[in-house]
């Protein structure tokens, strides 16, 4: 065995957690510096402080995106008297509100709304306007709803995202790259043999690594059903508390009883999928079941996000949720490097540690590679789909929101770049014996390198839930 000193699990637990805390913390200044996470309307008519000679039959506004009806609220109040009430304008323009205004003659008329978009934003507004000579001097009425989730939406979502990804691209690393590498016996030399010693070498060590694995595993489920827990009070605040009608009358409320009842799915796949030989396990086809509930989850939250709202939503939903997956591959796999692949490899003697890690790192970079791509390419489609304008990247809040997960991505990259280029070719070359004398195997490199593109992916979730809650730019 290597006698490589351990890290005290204080100190390690510390450093977690106050990777999680600036995690949280960047995201919250994101919100702030990118504005307020309410959808605006894109139109009021009568438009504010307009003057009219006759009272309208109605004010009509008009959101960016389709409006859910059973959570529509609006209120006006005339020169003498008030009345509340919400017309939807119809299936040919779901994007309207149309609020009966009454006839109650010369003088002003002040009227709010608040409600609930299809792809999940609360919005809340208020105008004035005037009928004859006077001017529309008194102030508006209050809306019913909230001006936002604000900061707790934000961590709501980051809770969402981290654990139902998290789960996902934890198991799928676990089955696909550690399992992967573990049947087929690592990389060696041609004619070395021995592919059986060293699944009972990986057998051995083990014990500690899984223990911390599952306890990762668990975690990252307690993370989705705390963001859940979150959500529902915050949202329901912000479309004025109507509890019944945000679950069962929106699609937002489909969603979040979907995400629900997927991450009971989870817990009772960790229940059967764990316990017996850790390493056979791995091996096991059943591994991939502890992926299904998260991937699943992925398409609920495309479906009811920004790419299930627009005019090619089918199309939307289905690239937003391959980069979801790819996501998930990707940094969850760096999840499951850290948390077990690592220390079982540090477990490991020297010779079984570098031909089992070198596997580990081949088929990783593997899925690494094609994870950016995918990610690439669908970043870009939902990118063109979301920004009406190239300016709109640095004149929006999310446009600013975007531009900062990409500068995240791109370091990441970076060091992605590095661990393939570099370390890669390093642990290969010396799982082959090939490797001039004096030269590490690098895995001490690829350890550190690992925790920093684990922070990196912390901050990109961070980034991702803020453009979540950011309608985009019309």
């Amino acid at each position: 065995m290597s006698a490589r000193p351990t890290e005290p699990l204080g100190a390690r637990w510390s450093r977690a957690v106050v990777s999680v805390l600036v995690t949280v913390a960047v995201a919250i200044m994101m919100s702030w510096a990118a504005g307020s996470a309410a959808a605006a309307p894109a139109a009021v008519t009568p438009g504010p402080g307009a003057v009219l000679a006759d009272p309208p039959a109605a004010v009509r506004v008009v959101m960016s995106s389709p409006v859910e009806p059973a959570l529509a609220r609006a209120r006006v109040e005339g020169p003498g008297g008030a009345s509340s009430s919400v017309v939807r304008a119809g299936d040919a323009d779901p994007e309207a509100l149309v609020i009966p205004v009454p006839q109650d003659g010369m003088g002003t008329y002040a009227v709010a709304w608040s409600g609930l978009t299809r792809d999940g934003h609360p919005f809340a507004g208020q105008s004035t306007f005037a009928v004859g000579t006077a001017t529309p001097v008194a102030a508006a009425v209050a809306p019913e709803g909230g001006d936002g989730t604000g900061p707790p939406g934000i961590i709501a979502r980051f809770l969402v995202l981290v654990g139902a990804l998290g789960t996902a691209g934890l198991a799928f690393g676990l089955a696909w790259v550690v399992g992967g590498a573990l049947r087929s016996g690592g990389i060696a030399p041609p004619g070395v043999g021995g592919a059986e010693r060293l699944r009972a070498a990986a057998q051995a060590a083990a014990a500690a690594p899984s223990r911390r694995l599952w306890a990762t595993w668990w975690a990252l489920l307690a993370v989705w059903v705390g963001g859940l827990a979150l959500a529902l009070p915050v949202q329901a605040a912000a479309v004025g508390g109507e509890w019944a009608d945000l679950l069962w009358g929106s699609r937002w409320g489909t969603a979040w009883v979907g995400l629900a009842v997927l991450s009971v799915a989870a817990a009772a796949a960790g229940i059967v999928v764990r316990g017996g030989d850790p390493t056979a396990a791995l091996r096991s086809p059943r591994m991939y079941a502890l992926a299904v509930p998260g991937i699943a989850a992925a398409v609920i939250m495309s479906w009811s996000g920004h790419a299930g709202s627009g005019t090619d939503a089918g199309l939307g939903v289905a690239i937003d949720s391959v980069h979801g997956w790819a996501t998930a591959a990707w940094l969850g796999g760096l999840v499951m490097l850290l948390v077990f692949a690592l220390p079982l490899l540090g477990a490991m003697a020297r010779d079984a540690r570098v031909r089992l890690g070198a596997g580990i790192l081949v088929r990783f970079s593997s899925l690494a590679i094609a994870a950016v791509v995918v990610l690439v390419i669908t970043g870009v489609y939902r990118a063109l789909a979301e920004l009406p304008t190239l300016s709109a990247l640095w004149t929006s809040g999310y446009g600013m929101a975007l531009l900062v997960k990409m500068g995240i991505f791109a370091v990441m990259l970076g060091m992605a770049l590095w661990n393939r280029l570099v370390l890669h070719p390093r642990l290969e070359r010396a799982a082959l014996g090939v490797l001039p004398p004096g030269k590490g195997d690098g895995l001490p490199a690829l350890r550190a390198s690992v925790r920093g593109e684990v922070v990196l992916a912390g901050l990109v979730m961070a980034a991702v839930a803020v453009l979540v809650g950011i309608p985009p730019p019309v």
